[in-house]
């Protein structure tokens, strides 16, 4: 027998949830629904199978204005807890995604950005989900028959979504969009940011240098 035994989860992979009080996340609710009704229908063609997806400038929008100050208050709390040195970040794209019954969308992630978020608009049942999976590929070199799922060998998470419901995660995290199965189009908001001054402020060496090159006099 063992004197001790111990299991380190290292190196987490966190998801930032955030829930919009209904008082709030209501009227942003039905200003958003309104405006993408109004995009959508000057908008040329049919609603494509996969669903609709706007410009990535949707945040520049006057509907957006509150919403964006609470993805902007989640994202500080997220820099502080991960004790980020360099506070300043922008938005450097955000679009709605519209989703019809039988609309999914495939695995895929958000490169050239630090931070993305996924703010969910409309969810009917049976479109309430999204699925993370597991960013490390060598995992797959050799996958054994598990006798039960658990939380030290599962390669992806269904996580259940609602109304009002923000989710902020690494841009890095790949995730997808399991199949609409209910009779009503699913809408959600997606938000990407990085570094405002990333070349000057976080691109540089994290070291410190032994000889001055600039030497004074």
């Amino acid at each position: 027998m063992f004197q001790t035994k111990k299991t380190l989860p290292l190196f987490p992979t966190t998801i930032w949830s955030f829930q919009i009080p209904a008082d709030s996340s209501g009227p942003i609710n039905t200003r958003l629904r309104n405006k993408l009704d109004q995009l959508i229908a000057a908008a040329p063609g049919q609603i494509p199978t996969g669903g609709w997806q706007t410009e990535h400038d949707l945040h520049t929008l006057p509907e957006m204005e509150e919403l964006n100050g609470y993805f902007m208050n989640a994202v500080n709390e997220v820099i502080r807890a991960l004790s980020i040195k360099h506070k300043d970040v922008k938005i450097t794209g955000c679009w709605a995604n519209i989703g019809p019954p039988g609309s999914s969308h495939n695995v895929h992630n958000h490169p050239n950005n630090f931070l993305s978020a996924v703010y969910y608009v409309t969810v009917p049942q049976g479109g309430h989900r999204i699925t993370f999976h597991d960013p490390r590929y060598q995992i797959h070199v050799l996958t054994p028959v598990f006798e039960k799922i658990n939380e030290h060998n599962y390669v992806y998470v269904n996580s259940e979504v609602e109304e009002g419901l923000l989710l902020l995660f690494p841009s890095w995290l790949t995730h997808s969009v399991p199949v609409n199965t209910s009779n009503e189009r699913r809408i959600s908001i997606s938000f990407n940011i990085n570094f405002t001054d990333f070349t000057e402020q976080v691109s540089p060496p994290n070291w410190e240098p032994d000889v001055p090159t600039h030497p004074g006099p």
